[in-house]
Order: structure tokens, then sequence, then C-alpha cells
């Protein structure tokens, strides 16, 4: 019996504008949805199918076409029965299931939060928006129907409802010009929120509204007498502010009650869009128009499409009237908004204002990674109002109010945006930072040497490029990382006397092979330099298994001079050569055998000097050998009291016998020095190297090659 009552409420509508054999496809979505959720009861204790009944309701209240009238009926369907998307393509059709699919809510996803999960579903119900914008009508009707039932729920539940109302759900419904939805999630969820505020509110609005009803039929009678050739006194209707427009005025721009009130809004409707002027100038002759209030939103719609001309004027008794002039076919845009298409035609199904919106998104989507940060930009760059420009080529270009020359830039191409270098509006040059008005004409200068300055971040408007920035930052930061990653493992390496060039891949890839998820010594450096890997197991594989392959090298050329680990007097004292760096030998002009570092920078002045060949030389020892030789070191520090202290006390810590200690240069911030230490061996060089670089008065710490 219920049932049928509230299928006569959907008929009554439908019946208006559908034809029959489309209500006839709503009446058996009827009776599936209502067997499907038959056993179902909402919070309130109704019968479950009354509410996709009341969402149906709603939308037939606007008109919709009978897909989307079907979808309302089954949307929770999927959700809440045993039934799948596939059951109702097969049964509706597929464009019914793919519009029950895209307000269908995502299955709970483990190990996510209540604001992730929001964010989640609201992501995939604006991506399937992107492909039937009617998803959104279905998800809007939904909302404002659980918004009007809100009554059996807890406080705090009914306040984060109508928290993400107010959040999410009436900016959609504004962007998309649907005032009639917007007005009623508005109020609702103002109610929800704060109801002790609304109900105060309320009763001071009945009040005013009571006095000022004489001045408003006087101002109409007047209206219409100047207007008598263009409308009559039914096109003049009174424009009454909703509870929540009044409080978000006293609330954002700080102004008071009786300032509002004290505004009397009117609406005139006219026949057709040159009469919109035609009106304004008899309305300017009646009443002085307040300089700085009109605006023209037939000549530049607002991006919802909404189109109207505004002004205020000063009225009988200097009342400020606020007065709108619009076509009938204007007004049902402004009421609503892209589902006029549907409901009256008006234009395309997808105009240009829709396309470039949904555009939007799916570039949003495109830029962010999580589904939180999807949400707040699109809070940010589709839900704020927006500003109209043009390129030189003469297209709209549409932004966020406040936007700046570089979101315009970053708007048009990412590599516009990172190579823009000034910018021209109106034909004059303005800084980066200047913030575009309406009907802005602007030109970006680009240059190819140019980068994206970090310092944009502070001013730019869209998510867009504060993403595209931070990208080019972030790479430019990888870059850097990338560089020392390769200095710390390289230079460590070259401690230990092994240059990474001279080792083989098959090494290489054999000490990446510890490192989970790195196949690339470039992601090696990478890791490295980010600080995420400890680089010490792929050196001491690397040092290990290329000594092995130099060693046996060495034993086919025992014909070459042996130079024994240790103190050899041969030595020479310019490069000090470690055991493992490549050496040659050559006589001096003593006679005596010099060792040299085969890329000793005095090595060649010697053997030119001293007229003397070289001698091919490597490094020999035994298991009696008790190693030990000089390296000499440069170390680098922070000029203050009781760095060098440090660095001794470190050194006289670890038993190194140090040879000698000298200041190289200094200045108000660093010193520099070098030492020549004595070590047992490469590891032990390694680790006291490693050791001194932890130290917080240790800037730089390397092995001088040359004297």
């Amino acid at each position: 019996m219920l049932n049928m009552f509230c299928f006569y409420d959907l008929n009554q509508l439908i019946s208006q504008y559908l034809p029959h054999r489309e209500r006839l496809k709503i009446a058996q979505a009827f009776i599936f949805g209502a067997d499907a959720h038959e056993t179902q009861v909402r919070s309130s204790g109704e019968p479950y199918f009354t509410h996709p009944v009341a969402v149906a309701c709603i939308l037939a209240e606007l008109r919709m076409d009978v897909d989307t009238i079907i979808a309302a009926l089954l949307h929770d369907v999927v959700e809440d029965t045993e039934y799948t998307v596939d059951d109702i393509s097969n049964i509706f059709g597929k464009k019914v299931a793919q519009l029950v699919e895209g307000v269908t809510k995502l299955t709970q996803i483990r190990h996510k939060n209540r604001a992730e999960q929001q964010a989640e579903n609201f992501r995939k119900m604006l991506l399937s928006v992107t492909k039937d914008v009617r998803v959104i009508f279905i998800k809007l009707a939904d909302r404002l129907h659980n918004m009007r039932t809100l009554a059996p729920l807890k406080p705090e539940k009914k306040r984060r409802i109508s928290k993400e109302t107010l959040d999410v759900f009436a900016p959609l419904a504004h962007r998309l010009g649907i005032n009639t939805l917007k007005e009623q999630l508005e109020t609702l969820a103002f109610e929800g929120m704060y109801p002790y505020r609304y109900h105060i509110l309320e009763e001071k609005v009945k009040k005013v509204e009571k006095n000022k009803e004489k001045v408003f039929y006087e101002v109409k009678e007047a209206l219409a007498e100047k207007l008598n050739d263009l409308v009559s006194l039914e096109d003049i209707k009174a424009r009454k502010k909703t509870l929540y427009s009044i409080y978000n005025k006293m609330r954002k721009k700080g102004i008071s009650f009786d300032e509002i009130m004290d505004m009397y809004a009117y609406k005139i409707i006219v026949p057709n869009r040159i009469d919109c002027y035609v009106a304004l100038g008899k309305v300017h002759e009646l009443y002085k128009p307040i300089p700085q209030k009109f605006k023209d939103y037939i000549a530049t719609p607002k991006a919802n499409g909404y189109r109207s001309l505004h002004t205020v004027v000063l009225g009988p008794y200097n009342i400020p009237l606020e007065i709108q002039i619009k076509t009938e076919q204007m007004d049902r845009q402004a009421e609503y908004g892209i589902a006029a298409h549907w409901s009256y035609k008006i234009g395309e199904k997808t105009d240009k204002a829709l396309q470039r919106w949904l555009k939007k998104i799916s570039d949003i989507n495109v830029y962010t990674a999580s589904s939180v940060e999807f949400l707040e930009n699109v809070k940010t760059d589709i839900f704020n109002n927006d500003v109209f420009v043009f390129t030189p080529q003469g297209e709209i270009v549409e932004l966020p109010m406040n936007s700046t020359c570089i979101d315009f830039a970053y708007y048009i191409h990412t590599d516009i945006g990172n190579k823009c270098i000034s910018a021209k509006v109106n034909r004059k040059s303005v800084p980066l930072n200047y913030r575009l008005k309406q009907g802005d004409n602007v030109e970006i200068i680009t240059s190819a040497i140019a980068d994206p300055n970090p310092a944009w971040l502070k001013f730019v408007e869209t998510n867009r490029a504060k993403s595209a920035i931070k990208d080019f930052l972030k790479q430019q930061y990888r870059n850097i990382d990338y560089i020392r990653g390769k200095d710390i493992v390289e230079g460590e390496l070259r401690l230990l006397g092994v240059e990474l060039r001279d080792v083989p891949s098959e090494i290489i890839d054999g000490a990446l092979f510890n490192y989970e998820g790195i196949d690339t010594i470039n992601r090696f450096y990478l890791d490295t330099g980010l600080g995420l890997i400890d680089p010490n197991n792929f050196i001491d594989f690397v040092v290990k298994h290329f000594e092995d392959m130099r060693n046996a090298y060495k034993k086919s050329s025992l014909s070459k001079l042996q130079i024994r680990y240790g103190d050899d007097p041969r030595i020479a004292d310019c490069c000090l050569p470690l055991p493992n760096d490549e050496i040659v030998g050559i006589v001096n002009e003593h006679g005596k055998v010099e060792v040299h570092r085969k890329s000793c920078n005095e090595l060649y002045t010697k053997i030119k000097d001293n007229q003397t060949k070289e001698i091919q030389a490597d490094w020999f020892t035994n298991s009696d050998d008790d190693p030990s030789f000089k390296a000499r070191l440069a170390v680098t520090l922070k000029n203050i009291p009781g760095s060098i202290a440090k660095i001794t006390a470190t050194l006289a810590r670890e038993g190194v016998d140090i040879r000698s200690f000298d200041m190289i240069s200094v200045d108000n911030k660093q010193a520099k020095l070098s030492c020549v230490v004595v070590v047992r061996n490469r590891r032990e060089l390694y680790l006291l190297v490693r050791l001194v670089r932890k130290l917080d008065v240790c800037l730089n710490i390397e092995r001088i090659l040359n004297k």
C-alpha cells in the first residue's frame, strides 16, 4: 500500500513531461527496487525504499530523463543488496548500470580511516561524472533527501554529515548552477550544524520580512509602472535571501544583520536578451545607481553558466535595492543549471563551460596521488569562484579567483609554466604574481634556459601550478641527491683503492642483488643520496670481489717490481700510494727507486727531469706481514672553538698514529687542514673517515691524492 502511494507521487511528477512508454520503464524499475529492498528499513523505521523513491521525485522535479530516474530508484541496489551492476545492465541497459555504478560507494577499504574512505568514494563519484554528468544529479538528490531526514541521527553524526554537505555537495550544486538544490542543501546543513543559531536567525528574519512588506510592494509597483511596456507586475518578484547566505555574509564579510536585511532584492523577468539592457536603462532612470555595483553576467557568464544583469540602486527612503534582470530562460538556467539541458533542452547537453569543468576534474585526478589530496584540490580549484581571462588567440581560460600569470601559464602547458620569465596583461608588462581580473588578455613570455622559482609556491593559486612546480623541484632535488649518493659511493671506494669505473658490471650487479627493489647503479646512487639505504654492504662486496680479480691478475705478472705492504721507503711522499692503487716505479736523481701512483701529478715531471723510464710495479704481501701505511687526508671543519680538539681526540681515541697535522686555510666560517695518518689496512682508513665524517664539526673529509 505504501509502495503504491510512493509511486503515485512519482508518477504525478513524471507524467508532466515523460511519454507513456518511458513511464512504463520507470514503473518496472520501481517494482524491481521495491522487491530488492523489501526487508530493509531506515534509521527512522520507515521502509528503506522510500529513500530511493524520494530521490527519484527530486530528480523528476528537475525534469531529468528516464535513465536518470531509473538509476535513482536503483542507486542503492548494488551497494545494499545481492544484485550486481551486471544484473542492472542486463535488465535496464548499460547506461542505467553505469549511472548506478557511478553513485555506488566503494566497498570498505582496509586500513583506511573515515576521511580516506570518504575521499576515495568522492573521487570515484567525480571520475564517473566525467563519463556521465548525470551521476552528480543523482548524488545531489540522494544527499538532499538524506539531509531532509537527519532527525533520527545522533548530534555528532548530524554535524559530520552537515559539514560534508557544506564543504562538498552544496559547492558542487553551485558549481553546476543548480541553485534550487544548492540553497536547500545549505539551509538544511546550516540547521544540522548549528541548530540554535539557525532558529534564532529564522525568527529574526521572519520579523524583519513582515516589516518590509509595505516598502517591497511600493517599489514593485513603481518598477512595474516604469517597465509597463516590457513586463507585468507578476514578472517582478522578490528574491529572499536564504538563512545560510545571511549567516555566511555576517560571518565572512563582517556585515551586521541589519545591514543585510536593509537591502531589498528583486528579480525582473523580461522577454529577451535585448530587453535586459532596455530594462536596466529604465531602472537607472527611476532610481539612482550606486557606482561600482553593476555586473554584466550576460556578456561574461559565470563559470556555472549563470547569466543576468545585476545592479544596486538607491530606492525610496534611500533604501538600497538589489535588482537582477534576466530572461525566463536565464532564470531557469539559474535555478536548474546544467540540469536545464535535460529538462528544458537549453543548448547542447555538454556546453563549453561544462566541458571545461569536466576537464578540470580529469586534470586534478592526473596530478594528485591520494584521494584525500584529490578532494582538497577539488575544493580549492573547482568550488571557488572563477575568473575568466583570454589567451592572445581569444580563447577563454577559466581559473580560480586570485590566480596569477603563473597559474595561467601552467594552465596552458606545464612547459610554458616552467619556462615563463615575464607576462603581459592587456599588452602591458606585469609581474608574474599579478592577480588576474575578469576579461584580462594574458600573454606569457618564455625562455629556454628558465626554470621555476621555488618562491612561486608562495603566491600561485591553482593546485595544478603548485604540483608542477613541486614536481620540477623534486626532480632537481633528485638530481642533487643522485650526485650526492654517487660522490659518497665512489669516494668511499676510492679511499679503499677502487675506481668504480674499472669494476666489471657483473661485480656491480652482484653487489646490488642484496638491495631489494634496486636493480640499477643509478637508483642505488639516488637512494644512497636520499639516506634511504646504507651503501656499506655494496662497498664491501665490490672491494672484496674486485681485489680477488686483481690478485688473480697479479699472479700472471711476476716480472713486475714487487712493493711490499708497509712503510716501504720507496713509496713517494708526494702521492702516498696505497695498496691496490695503480702504481709505477722510477729511478730518482739519487739512483733510488721511487713508487708513485700512476696518476701522480709529479710523476711525469720527474721522468722528464731525471731522464728516466717507468718501471712496472705492483703490490705484494704475504700472511706474515703486519702492514701499515701512510695516508694523507684533507679535513674541512666548522671554524668554532674546540673543533680541532674534537678531531684530534677522536683520532687519539681510535689509537691512530698522526704523523703530521697542518693548517691549509682558515676563514670566519670554516678551517681546512691536512693530516697524515698511519693505519694498518684500507678498511681501517675507511672506518676512520666514516667516524670523522659523523662529527658535527666536520663539513667534509677526503683523501688527498696529490700533495
